[in-house]
């Protein structure tokens, strides 16, 4: 078959068109359409499927509560704990507003002192005769500590018919923290957070910037049983030393777990250039001079904040602060934000391409009306 000028410009022309055809769904394509379950596994290793995002949750933990915050979900909180309305990070200062409007109940906690409070705002929250919004078989409870506090908690729970009961025992490594920030951000969203890839190339960052150069020592203090405690094994600040690029001068796996009492004095001595990283318990304490004249004055000492040694998006604020702490040549200024994707170019692809089919179209209609 023989094709003359005006059958090529016809042709053409069928061929960009068909080609942009082919590319619109790619760009804009329908997700209407896709699964909304998601199954999630919490600390325990228990798996639990949410068929559509929760209207509400209920947090329980500082850290719990604190990411559910920072990932946008503070409208969904109707019940937290009263540790994270009293603490005065500026993370909560919107959590005391909805606690004062009565939107939020925050009056007990996993304790003794507070457990009871605590399960009798839960229960409410429920309670459908009452006004309660929480949905018992969709909506999430979840709780962060210690195994021995949040298990009768969770007992007492599915005894009044809650089903989704989420808890983590413990996060001692840094590493995890993202992963748990992504699980709870699955739950809240249907998707992965930002803020854990965020959180993950602050590693990175770190990683690359103090390539080739020598490890800095560094070890974390806090304060109880009326002794200093420096960090170990199970310590997730000791392991953000190690994720901020420093050599934790006090890790011993012969020595007790996450904690142990040593004397600052001497680890200074063996390592005087080290950086001592302390927690809230030692300012609590009024033990800060104390701390001083065992690790001399002109030793580097630095407070973290409550949040970063934490199941919390502010970990990563703690592991940059100790990172510029250790490496202030390498590091300074703000946590480092993960660079911009590239965009989008579906749109400026379909623009040419309708550009091009347009113009053989003309070409095709002038050729005809000159023969």
């Amino acid at each position: 078959m023989k094709f003359d000028s005006k059958s090529y410009s016809i042709i053409a022309s069928i061929a960009i068109l068909s080609l942009i055809v082919s590319v619109v769904p790619a760009g804009f394509s329908d997700s209407s359409d896709a699964a909304t379950s998601i199954t999630v596994t919490d600390g325990y290793g228990t798996e639990f499927t949410f068929d559509d995002e929760p209207a509400h949750v209920i947090t329980v933990g500082k850290g719990i509560t604190s990411t559910v915050i920072q990932l946008g979900g503070i409208d969904k909180i109707v019940v937290a704990d009263s540790y994270s309305k009293s603490d005065t990070d500026p993370v909560f200062d919107k959590l005391r507003q909805y606690v004062s409007e009565g939107k939020i109940a925050a009056n007990g906690n996993i304790y003794s002192s507070g457990k009871d409070q605590l399960q009798t705002d839960i229960v409410h929250a429920a309670d459908t005769g009452d006004g309660g919004v929480f949905n018992k078989e969709t909506d999430p409870v979840i709780i962060t500590g210690g195994n021995s506090y949040i298990t009768p908690i969770k007992d007492y729970l599915v005894s009044n018919g809650f089903k989704k009961i989420l808890m983590w025992n413990d996060i001692t490594e840094y590493s995890k923290i993202p992963d748990f920030v992504d699980t709870i951000s699955k739950i809240l969203t249907g998707s992965t957070s930002d803020k854990a890839t965020q959180m993950r190339h602050v590693s990175q960052v770190i990683a690359d910037g103090i390539e080739g150069h020598a490890k800095a020592d560094a070890f974390y203090v806090t304060y109880s049983g009326s002794v200093f405690k420096v960090g170990n094994i199970n310590s997730l600040a000791n392991s953000m030393i190690g994720a901020a690029g420093g050599n934790s001068v006090t890790t011993d796996d012969s020595k007790a777990k996450p904690t142990y009492e040593a004397s600052l004095t001497s680890l200074m001595e063996s390592h005087p250039n080290a950086v001592v990283f302390i927690d809230q318990s030692v300012i609590t304490n009024n033990k800060l001079d104390d701390l001083r004249t065992q690790v001399g004055d002109s030793t580097k000492v630095v407070q973290l904040k409550a949040l970063w040694n934490n199941y919390s998006v502010e970990s990563m604020t703690g592991v940059w602060t100790m990172a510029c702490a250790m490496y202030p040549d390498l590091f300074s200024g703000d946590v480092p934000t993960v660079p911009g994707k590239a965009a989008n170019n579906t749109i400026l692809y379909l623009g040419i391409g309708l550009g091009a089919a347009v113009a053989v179209c003309i070409v095709g209609v002038m050729f005809l009306r000159r023969h």
